[in-house]
């Protein structure tokens, strides 16, 4: 598990670490602690409905939604958000990620069985609604939530090649079918072009 302080106060690691209460996990190798200084820029994520990596992200303040210093977050291994706030007692809210998140992850199976059935059956509107009903809960990192993403980059890529040589009513089909995905500004695009060319 991972524990991050979002804050620049002056004490040291060790001296940080002996003000909580989960210095003997630390020190046993179950959870990983460290400090992570405001940037002198934030820098925006990019945009898009698939959950972010968000330990990999450049501004790890704006990913985490971190507007206050003195902030502790706990998290699991792949940097899932399970507490946020400005407590110190953090022991007991370790004890809380894996359970937490075994629930999660089973409606994450549930909502991908959902979506493959959909995409099987041909439904590529109902397995995009059952995608970003799996994506709202930011999970990344476990099977469910990478095979999620495989089959949600297959059905946009899918849909890109559909895109090619659309004629207006296709495109029409196309921008129902994947609103509130990431290649419907592409559709809106081709919409645009296609409407200012039959003028």
């Amino acid at each position: 598990m991972v524990v991050l302080y979002f804050g620049d106060r002056k004490d040291d690691d060790a001296e940080l670490l002996a003000k909580l209460d989960i210095a003997d996990e630390t020190s046993a190798g179950n959870v990983v602690c460290f400090r992570v200084p405001k940037p002198a820029e934030a820098q925006p994520a990019a945009q898009s409905i698939l959950p972010p990596d968000r330990l990999a992200a450049a501004d790890l303040w704006a990913s985490y939604g971190i507007e206050e210093a003195d902030t502790f977050v706990v998290a699991d291994r792949y940097g899932n958000p399970y507490f946020t706030g400005k407590e110190t007692a953090l022991l007991e809210k370790l004890n809380g990620v894996n359970k937490h998140f075994r629930g999660v992850r089973k409606e994450l199976r549930k909502s991908l069985a959902d979506a493959k059935q959909a995409r099987d059956d041909g439904k590529v509107s109902d397995a995009l609604t059952s995608l970003k009903e799996n994506f709202k809960h930011g999970l990344v990192g476990y099977s469910e939530s990478d095979d999620a993403v495989k089959l949600y980059n297959e059905l946009i890529s899918n849909g890109r090649e559909k895109l090619k040589g659309a004629d207006a009513n296709a495109l029409k089909d196309l921008a129902k079918t994947y609103a509130g995905t990431d290649l419907e500004p592409e559709i809106e695009s081709a919409i645009k072009a296609t409407s200012k060319s039959s003028n």
